[in-house]
C-alpha cells in the first residue's frame, strides 16, 4: 500500500520535479564549494592589499572606519578585482541570489505537493466513497514528495548559507591580518 501511495503517477510527477530542483541546487552548491576552496587558497592577495594600502588611501580609510565584519562581501570581492581569486569571490557573491532560488524551490515543492493533493481530491467524485478512497493514496503521495523535497531543499540552502558565511569569515580574517601588518613587514602595535 505504501509503495502504491508513494509511486502513484501523480506522485511520480511531483517527485521528478522535486528531484530536478534538488539536482540544480546541489550543482550550484558544488560549484560554489569549489570556488570557496580557490578563494581560501588565494587569500594572500588580501593580506598583500592590506599591507600595501597607504594610511590615507580611501579604501584603507573605508576599511578602518567600520569594523570589517560590517563590510559587505561584495565590497571585499571588489578589493580583489584583477587577482586570480576574483572570479571565485564573484561566484560566492552570486551564491546569495542562488540561495534565494533554492529557498523558492523549497516553497515550490510544498505548493506542488499541495496542488497534487487538491487535484487528486477534486478529480474524484465525493459522492462515490470508494472512488474517493481510491484517490487518497495519490493525494498523500504528492504531499509526501513535496514535503520531503522542501526539507531537502531547505537543508541545501542552509549548507550554502554556511559555506558563504565561512568564506566571508576567511576573507575578513585575511584582510584584518593584512591591515595589522606594517608595510615594512612588521606587526602593528596594539
Amino acid at each position: 500500500m505504501i509503495l502504491k501511495t508513494l509511486f502513484d503517477p501523480l506522485g511520480i510527477v511531483v517527485l521528478v520535479v522535486v528531484l530536478a530542483m534538488i539536482v540544480v541546487s546541489l550543482a550550484w552548491f558544488r560549484a560554489a564549494q569549489q570556488q570557496a576552496d580557490v578563494l581560501q587558497g588565494g587569500l594572500q592577495v588580501l593580506r598583500r592589499v592590506g599591507r600595501q594600502l597607504a594610511p590615507e588611501h580611501p579604501i584603507r580609510r573605508r576599511l578602518e572606519s567600520a569594523p570589517v565584519v560590517d563590510l559587505a562581501f561584495e565590497e571585499l570581492a571588489r578589493l580583489m578585482a584583477g587577482d586570480r581569486v576574483a572570479p571565485a569571490a564573484q561566484v560566492l557573491v552570486r551564491l546569495t541570489g542562488k540561495i534565494a532560488w533554492i529557498e523558492r524551490f523549497g516553497q515550490f515543492a510544498i505548493h506542488l505537493g499541495i496542488l497534487g493533493t487538491v487535484f487528486a481530491l477534486v478529480s474524484s467524485d465525493p459522492t462515490d466513497l470508494e472512488g474517493f478512497r481510491a484517490r487518497l493514496p495519490s493525494a498523500l503521495g504528492t504531499t509526501f514528495w513535496g514535503l520531503v523535497g522542501a526539507l531537502a531543499l531547505s537543508s541545501i540552502a542552509g549548507v550554502c548559507e554556511g559555506l558563504l558565511a565561512r568564506a566571508q569569515l576567511h576573507v575578513r580574517q585575511a584582510l584584518l591580518e593584512g591591515l595589522e601588518q606594517l608595510p615594512g613587514g612588521g606587526e602593528a602595535e596594539g
